[in-house]
């Protein structure tokens, strides 16, 4: 289904209108009418100059928001064929002692 767009910009008494028809709104194509209303009225120069230096605000905006990478120091891993056990409790070693008392 194709949407009808429509744009109107008012200046005094003037009203340029643009239209248009999409299968799917995209901000591109929204961008594109804005850009067949400013160029007239401003030049192609000016438009250019205006979107760069909003992109520009936009990126300084994005670093200052978002944090600074850490760097992890990657440490090798030495890789051994010995057996790790893992640590046993006091209770547990206690248990094991008596046990193997009474065993004998």
């Amino acid at each position: 289904m194709k949407i009808p767009i429509q744009l109107s910009f008012k200046l005094f008494n003037e009203t340029t209108t643009v239209k248009t028809t999409v299968e799917d709104l995209h901000i591109g194509e929204t961008m594109e009418m804005y850009q067949k209303v400013m160029i007239p009225l401003f030049g192609v120069e000016n438009y250019e100059n205006t979107i760069l230096q909003l992109a520009q605000r936009i990126k300084e905006k994005r670093n200052r928001l978002l944090p600074k990478p850490t760097i992890i120091p990657i440490t090798p891993i030495r890789i051994t064929n010995k057996v790790v056990k893992k640590e046993e409790s006091l209770s547990m070693k206690i248990y094991d002692f008596v046990d193997n008392l009474f065993k004998d």
